[in-house]
């Protein structure tokens, strides 16, 4: 089964969400449709528009690296939309192919979060899996540990358990989950672990189905999270994404503190609170 993650699907669709006002063009009146059209983006570019359709239509073999940034330029792709389009561009290559094996944490990354004591942080590998969480990321977010291991994915926690509500910006954290996923599938497009994943989210969740259209794509950035606790209240946090220069495929997400806020001494006494459980010893 091959997935609608396509260079012309992407393509389409940033198109369609781009901004005719801000483009250097002369004004052309009245516009029926969102976005700029085709014959402009191709003007923008340098490219025939017979070219830029085949491209659209999926009929053109790939792109050169020169045609793929005009086109970014064009398009006017932040750096993550212009990383998607290069994967998109060039995913054929055999060397893009995961084969499908499941990940092992980095030991390096396995070190880092084991120093950061009772701050929160959630190790993501390839397709939003979870490889890893420390004890603070189980007493706060939620136990991945405690769920079999296929479920142990965030895409799957955020869009068929109803504990990841808990996030108060849940849309954009959806958003931006959703935006991770999608990169992954653009450079991994024959990993049928991925697939599998994007087939199975699609049957069981018309909420994912209508975040997954939006064709979002997105790297996960220091953010501000609030997480609204069901028994320490509202907690907040400065989310930090680790990787390694070598390494896109996983992530470590840190999940900071104010030193002294009521964050930091409520977190700490649900990790007491955690050691000190029967299943915990």
């Amino acid at each position: 089964m091959t997935l609608d993650v396509t260079l012309g699907e992407f393509l389409r669709s940033r198109r369609k969400a781009s901004d005719p006002g801000s483009a250097p063009l002369p004004s052309s009146g009245l516009r029926r449709v969102r976005g700029l059209r085709r014959e402009e983006i191709a003007q923008l570019a340098g490219v025939s528009v017979d070219y830029y359709a085949r491209l659209e239509q999926g009929r053109q073999a790939a792109p050169s690296e020169s045609v793929l940034t005009s086109i970014a330029a064009a398009l006017d792709l932040d750096e993550t939309e212009r990383l998607h389009l290069f994967d998109l561009a060039h995913s054929p290559a055999p060397v893009r192919d995961a084969g499908g094996q499941a990940q092992s944490a980095r030991p390096g990354l396995i070190r880092l979060m084991e120093t950061l004591g009772t701050t929160p942080a959630v190790l993501h590998g390839r397709g939003t899996d979870v490889l890893a969480v420390n004890e603070a990321a189980r007493a706060v977010i939620t136990d991945f540990y405690a769920k079999p291991a296929r479920d142990r994915n965030v895409a799957r926690w955020f869009f068929l358990d109803e504990d990841s509500r808990r996030f108060d910006d849940w849309d954009n954290v959806a958003g931006d989950i959703i935006g991770v996923l999608r990169l992954d599938i653009g450079r991994y497009p024959s990993d049928p672990r991925l697939q599998s994943l994007v087939e199975e989210m699609k049957a069981k969740s018309p909420l994912f189905c209508e975040f997954w259209e939006k064709n979002r794509v997105a790297i996960d950035v220091p953010v501000h999270k609030v997480v609204q606790h069901p028994t320490a209240g509202t907690l907040e946090f400065e989310v930090e994404g680790v990787s390694p220069p070598s390494d896109r495929d996983q992530t470590l997400y840190i999940f900071m503190m104010k030193q002294g806020s009521p964050t930091e001494k409520a977190v700490e006494r649900l990790v007491a609170e955690w050691r000190a459980r029967p299943s915990a010893l």
